[in-house]
């Protein structure tokens, strides 16, 4: 049997998934733990955030794009390489504070990383597809590679067919282990009868499901259970654990509403005096407003740091606020740049925080935008200057205006959802 190659799926469920993980610092593998990697991407040993945001971009870019592995390879080894994370090195693991000689990059891991991330995105994406058509499509059947590298286990399971929803999905779904090249075929009703198949019966899976072994995490002394022929950490659903995770439980009550947009005469907190220091001079780097950004939120070019807002939100902070999707720096626009310091103050001490709907102009989706807004009185100058940070999942903007003053222009902006006002 002919199995269903990766680039045959279609990849807008797949790229769906790995963009919507988080990030999840860890020093060793069982530290993000199987349903974990459904909702966080890491990589053991990359223990800083800018490394885990590169191997991470490249990822981004190799699902979306549909690149192989030698282009993945090339765009990100001599990134690694230049930061020092490459070859073997002396890394502290942060439980136990003791220094270990590790393996940071190498063409093995990069490739594991790459095999283990496509495959696992492509699955969950898969699932999401199934659980749209199952009505139609009920049906799951194993396919395994039957060739001279395929795990025992693996080739006993090919061919076996049970409905979408059926237990074994939780624990055998493919990949079910490092390099494993296992995928699942949806058929229909019609499509069972014309190949001449059936549905597996519970006494045909029964061995599967009970033959299983004893694993402890060392890292966290959980012991589970993992089915004999699946690796320890892939005996999960990763489509399935993803739609759990964004699936919100349930609350004893009605949502509460976290503020009712403000009556039409409530103005904005007064603006707050700031010293002629906090803007920077024209003609400076890109480099040098960069840094000087990033240094408010004691973060570098190197070490990006997550800011937790006023009312508890998390925003990254790191240089690729600055960086178009090529890599090219975009930095100045219309002044914006001798403004930046405001625009931290802005962040981390906002008169408001509006929370609106907008459409994105890439995906056409409405996406959440968080809005924060400030106004500042320069020493030495008279008219108050506006500042605005507008961030959504696709992308920021920032606005400065020496027109705080205008009332039309403020009340466009003060839109949606109040989430924050300053009291003072």
């Amino acid at each position: 049997m002919t199995a269903v190659q990766l680039k045959n799926l279609p990849p807008a469920e797949a790229i769906k998934y790995f963009e919507g993980k988080g990030y999840k610092l860890g020093y060793s593998w069982q530290d993000t733990w199987q349903e974990e990697h459904a909702r966080a991407f890491t990589v053991a040993k990359a223990m800083r955030y800018d490394i885990l945001q590169d191997i991470r971009q490249a990822m981004d870019a190799a699902i979306r794009d549909g690149t192989t592995f030698e282009d993945f390879k090339k765009r990100l080894t001599p990134v690694l390489q230049e930061k020092g994370w490459w070859g073997r090195a002396l890394v502290a693991d942060p439980l136990t504070g003791e220094e270990r000689n590790v393996q940071l990059g190498s063409t093995r891991r990069l490739g594991i990383i790459f095999d283990t991330n496509m495959r696992t995105s492509y699955a969950a994406g898969h699932w999401e597809r199934i659980q749209k058509t199952k009505a139609a499509r009920p049906y799951l059947m194993y396919v395994a590679v039957l060739d001279g590298r395929t795990r025992p286990q693996h080739r006993a399971w090919n061919a076996i067919i049970l409905p979408v929803d059926h237990p074994f999905w939780e624990t055998h779904y493919p990949p079910n282990g490092w390099k494993c090249r296992c995928q699942v075929l949806q058929l229909s009703q019609r499509d069972l009868e014309n190949m001449g198949l059936g549905v597996s019966s519970d006494a045909d899976i029964e061995d599967f499901l009970s033959n299983t072994s004893e694993f402890r995490n060392n890292r966290t002394g959980e012991v589970t259970k993992v089915p004999a022929g699946i690796d320890p950490g892939f005996s999960y659903n990763a489509g399935r654990a993803h739609m759990k995770g964004v699936t919100p439980p349930p609350i004893d009550g009605p949502l509460g509403t976290p503020a009712l947009n403000p009556p039409a005469d409530l103005p904005m907190p007064p603006p707050r005096p700031a010293p002629a220091s906090r803007l920077l001079p024209t003609g400076l780097s890109d480099e040098v407003y960069i840094d000087e950004f990033l240094g408010e939120f004691g973060a570098s070019a190197e070490t990006p740091q997550i800011f937790t807002d006023v009312i508890g939100d998390p925003l990254v902070i790191s240089r690729a606020l600055f960086e178009r999707p090529d890599g090219r720096l975009k930095v100045t626009k219309r002044g914006r740049e001798t403004a930046l310091l405001l625009m931290a103050d802005t962040i981390k001490d906002p008169d408001e925080i509006w929370w609106t709907w907008e459409k994105s102009p890439r995906t056409n989706d409405y996406t959440l935008f968080r809005r924060y807004m400030a106004r500042f009185v320069i020493e030495g100058q008279e008219v108050p200057v506006f500042m605005l940070f507008d961030v959504a999942m696709h992308g920021w903007s920032g606005v400065t205006g020496f027109n705080a003053e205008r009332t039309n222009y403020l009340l466009n902006q003060r839109r949606g959802t109040l989430a924050y006002r300053r009291s003072k």
